[in-house]
């Protein structure tokens, strides 16, 4: 009902008003002398100049608000921003105001009108909390044991959407789709595309008994054996063994999954995990923990922002490749398998 919806939001305008007004962050201020309007930072995350504390301080108030920042969790300032967002998008006491907004400036901002009442469109919506809520990942159980260390490798996955940026975006049905190039100590040896918004990297042994069939539904990628090319090169005994070791770690493999937010991945491996991506707040690499919420590689907001950029003003494309890395150190500087 109508007036149900008018009660859920201006919890919203009652929050987001007294913000502003409190002076407590920094550009978030009021647009007009008769604070109809107002302006609120809208700096990219992956931006080299982006301060997590200061630049997502309104987009991290709002989620300790709602109570979904865990006490110790892991910052993640481009969801803090996509719950705000989707909140001021969805609530019909905003309005976006674009002719207002400044988005090529070195101190971006997007500016929104407080719309009163009698121009309010009440509709029944989601609630914010459900657009942000991840696709659960299941985990195919294994029994075969993982007693040996750990060597490194590279996982580089790169959307489809990337090769025609022109493209992309007309539709919000546009099919997701992985790319995979695999190549071991530098030599190419697998290339496969997958269509689709799940997958799983993993080894698979070569064994006369057939495989056990995937009960979890991801498609496989399965990476090869090394092909006996690799041996003929002097001096690369000590490096095909490791890469021979390595393999079998990697069995229980890598889940990759999109949604509407970004391309997350959870790992089932033995050792540390490490990943790099275009969106995140700092370089990396980041420490990617076993067995638990999976992390988001991909920002598709952040991609969004980029690819109209791109499509006004040229320039390079947007990025859309990241990189894992497996290790059993700290120190992620041997590359024996990259697949990109």
């Amino acid at each position: 009902m109508a007036s149900g919806k008018i009660r859920s939001t201006r919890r919203l305008r009652s929050w987001m008003v007294e913000q502003v007004s409190s002076g407590k962050y920094p550009g978030l201020i009021w647009d007009n002398d008769a604070k109809t309007m107002f302006r609120i930072p809208w700096k990219h995350g992956g931006k080299q100049d982006f301060r997590s504390e200061v630049d997502g301080a309104i987009f991290k108030a709002w989620a300790v608000f709602k109570g979904k920042l865990s006490e110790g969790g892991r910052a993640d300032p481009a969801s803090w921003k996509t719950r705000l967002r989707v909140a001021l998008n969805k609530s019909p006491e905003f309005r976006e105001e674009p002719e207002r907004s400044q988005l090529e400036i070195s101190e971006p901002y997007k500016v929104y009108r407080l719309v009163p009442i009698n121009e309010q469109d009440i509709e029944e919506e989601e609630e914010e909390e459900e657009v942000v809520k991840v696709k659960q990942m299941k985990e195919v159980t294994t029994s075969l044991p993982f007693t040996m260390e750990i060597e490194e490798s590279v996982l580089t996955v790169q959307l489809d959407q990337v090769d025609q940026p022109s493209d992309i975006l007309k539709s919000p049905r546009t099919q997701d789709s992985f790319h995979v190039l695999v190549k071991y100590m530098g030599e190419e040896v697998l290339k496969r595309g997958v269509m689709g918004s799940d997958v799983r990297i993993a080894y698979l042994p070569s064994s006369p008994v057939p495989p056990t069939p995937m009960v979890s539904g991801f498609p496989r990628i399965p990476l090869p054996d090394p092909p006996s090319t690799l041996t003929s090169s002097p001096g690369i005994g000590p490096q095909f063994q490791a890469l021979s070791t390595l393999l079998p770690f990697l069995e229980k493999g890598v889940i990759l999954t999109t949604t509407g937010i970004g391309v997350y991945a959870k790992h089932y491996c033995q050792g540390q995990v490490f990943w790099t991506g275009p969106h995140s707040a700092t370089a990396g690499p980041h420490k990617m923990n076993h067995a638990v919420e999976p992390v988001r590689l991909f920002d598709r907001e952040a991609f969004r922002m980029e690819l109209d950029h791109f499509r006004r003003y040229g320039g390079d494309p947007p990025q859309c490749g990241f990189t894992l890395y497996f290790s059993d150190t700290e120190d992620p500087s041997s590359k024996l398998i990259i697949i990109q």
